[in-house]
């Protein structure tokens, strides 16, 4: 009897500690996440060592140690998984905070029917690049083929995707250096819809380059209640940070005093003169395939204000979100089958797995109002997301989501802004007042800063909508109330 007593008693003290290790463990863990104001966190510490400390010493007393014990066990399991949860956010927030890298993938193609098998087959080949776009990712890829090669290459410039092109058909050069960002510009383009089929790739490189953000001086002053963040949306396979054509294109206006945020929505195809281009216009999309930066000084310069910090999301990665999150519920004003996946679309209410959800929100080409009700399909898809994040669904596949997030998203905050406005939110738990505004316009085709010899579809700007979109810009600045 004495015996039991003892092994008992050395289960209780073993119990204590292991409770005691994983309550400092989780206090840790929450300091480490630095999401709560000092005052509710420093009650959580409180509370949690008082319980702690409150149910070593009654699993010590006879009457109530065996449901203390109880409770000991799952207030630890408890917290062994909120550790579990907050080393994963914590984890998240640092992988997606302070991003300031683009990816360039650089392909040398040679025609499918050349007898070059490797890059050392091509050594004595001249190659074609273009005279400025992407030139730095193009000139490291140089450098790379020179060391395979162990010589330096011949290399010949051409001023336009489409006459590089055209000198590689046409044999005046051999092989090609080419931007990956840059296919679908050139197969999207009359006569070069097969230039994938004609050619083949013989090299692939990925260049890595940091970020260089840096604001414009236009008169308009911030504080650290307002801030402003360039919202890019790509539909591209792989990593986020890949330089890519961006389809979403929306300024965030953000004032945490009065709780206002503005989304300013810009249409793809918007006909707008490039930050690189010397005045020539082009699409707004075309503006990401030569970096992120490109984007933001554009938007910048038609919206005369300061972007301080950019939010990139890859579509493709909302297919493992929405599938972890057992799918998402969105409401279409239209009738009409995605060309992606296949999914078939109803008016009103439509439950979507992953991959239908995705082929909702890239679809235009079935829809009358094409890139605007895009643009708004977009936003529904968004909002719905966020709908199921905010729901108990997120708890239950809580690791898939966090990691999907972790693919899908990248931003130029710190994880410390990140960090601030987590707490400013907890700490008054405000409702926020969300108004998203689109500029409009009309469309035509026109030649573009990237196709110049061919003409494409182009929204030419309604200079009406962009005054009041920086109407509405300058009034959330200013801390007045605005409404749709």
């Amino acid at each position: 009897m004495e015996k039991k007593k003892d092994i008992f008693k050395l289960v209780r003290y073993g119990l204590a500690i292991i409770q005691s290790a994983i309550t400092l463990l989780f206090l840790y863990f929450l300091a480490e996440l630095d999401m709560l104001p000092k005052k509710i966190f420093f009650t959580a510490v409180a509370v949690l060592i008082i319980l702690c400390v409150l149910n070593v010493v009654l699993q010590f007393r006879k009457i109530s140690g065996i449901i203390m014990m109880v409770v000991g066990i799952i207030m630890s399991i408890v917290l062994a998984v909120g550790c579990g949860y907050i080393y994963k956010t914590t984890d998240v927030v640092d992988k997606i905070s302070g991003a300031n890298e683009q990816v360039d993938n650089v392909a040398v193609y040679v025609l499918t029917d050349d007898t070059a098998k490797s890059i050392g087959d091509a050594a004595d080949y001249t190659f074609g690049i273009l005279s400025d776009k992407g030139r730095m990712a193009t000139d490291k890829t140089i450098e790379e083929i020179n060391k395979k090669v162990n010589k330096e290459i011949s290399i010949k410039e051409y001023d336009d995707f489409f006459t590089l092109v055209d000198a590689l058909y046409a044999g005046d050069i051999k092989a090609i250096i080419l931007n990956e960002a840059y296919l679908d510009v050139i197969i999207e383009t009359e006569g070069y819809e097969d230039f994938t089929e004609k050619v083949r790739e013989l090299l692939m490189t990925e260049v890595k380059t940091e970020v260089e953000w840096y604001e414009e001086d236009t008169g308009i002053a911030f504080n650290e209640d307002i801030f402003t963040l360039y919202i890019s949306g790509i539909d591209t396979y792989g990593t986020v940070a890949k330089t890519s054509r961006s389809d979403v294109n929306i300024i965030a206006v953000v004032n945490t005093k009065t709780k206002q945020v503005l989304l300013v929505s810009t249409p793809r195809d918007y006909y707008v003169p490039l930050s690189i281009s010397n005045g020539v216009k082009d699409k707004l999309t075309h503006a990401g395939i030569y970096g992120i930066n490109c984007s933001k000084d554009t938007l910048a310069s038609l919206y005369g204000v300061d972007i301080q910090y950019y939010f990139r999301l890859n579509f493709d990665g909302f297919i493992k979100i929405i599938d972890a999150l057992g799918g998402i519920t969105v409401h279409s004003d239209y009738a009409f089958t995605t060309r992606h996946y296949g999914a078939t679309i109803n008016v009103g209410e439509n439950a979507l797995n992953g991959e239908q959800a995705l082929g909702f929100a890239r679809e235009r080409y079935a829809l009358a109002e094409g890139d605007r009700q895009r643009g708004k399909n977009q936003m529904e898809v968004i909002r719905a997301v966020l709908n199921k994040l905010a729901s108990s669904k997120l708890l239950y596949n809580y690791y898939d989501v966090m990691d999907a997030i972790s693919d899908c998203f990248q931003t130029s905050m710190s994880a410390d802004m990140i960090q601030r406005l987590v707490k400013m939110q907890i700490n008054d738990m405000k409702k926020w007042n969300v108004v998203s505004y689109s500029v409009d316009g009309n469309g035509t085709k026109s030649t573009t800063y990237s196709m110049p010899n061919t003409t494409a579809y182009v929204m030419v700007p309604d200079e009406s909508t962009i005054t009041h979109a920086k109407e509405l810009i300058e009034q959330v600045i200013n801390g007045q109330v605005i409404s749709q």
